[in-house]
């Protein structure tokens, strides 16, 4: 049985939480231990052999480089295993930035892409 992507967890929600917790499968190479995100195979040896593994669901946001306008809303996230996934961000548009912390909220309307949600409050810094 072959997972990747997201899988809708159990409906355990913290008080302050509005959508339930989400699963999100990555893949680790069985002979050179890298992490990837839906792969047919490894980026680093080639290897066919991908084993799938649970995430925390996890990450940082990390630096947007030629978006094109199809994907202005997604953001690269640097999980914690260390794999990247492009996300959508759920949270103010002054709060979604490079270096802040997210964390799997759920799946896009399309089912395609995970959903992260921030972490920490974002502070304005003076811009309105």
């Amino acid at each position: 049985m072959f997972h990747t992507g997201l899988r809708s967890g159990t409906a355990v929600q913290a008080a302050d939480e509005s959508a339930p917790d989400s699963e999100l499968y990555f893949q680790r190479c069985r002979w050179c231990h890298t992490t990837t995100f839906q792969r047919l195979l490894c980026p680093t040896c080639g290897s066919t052999d991908l084993a799938p593994e649970l995430s925390g669901g996890e990450g940082v946001i990390s630096v947007r480089r030629g978006v094109a306008a199809a994907d202005n809303d997604l953001w690269p996230v640097h999980m914690t295993e260390g794999f990247v996934v492009r996300c959508r961000v759920d949270g103010p548009p002054h709060a979604v930035r490079p270096g802040v912390r997210v964390k799997v909220s759920g799946a896009a309307a399309s089912g395609r892409r995970p959903v992260v949600r921030l972490c920490e409050e974002v502070p304005l810094d003076g811009w309105y």
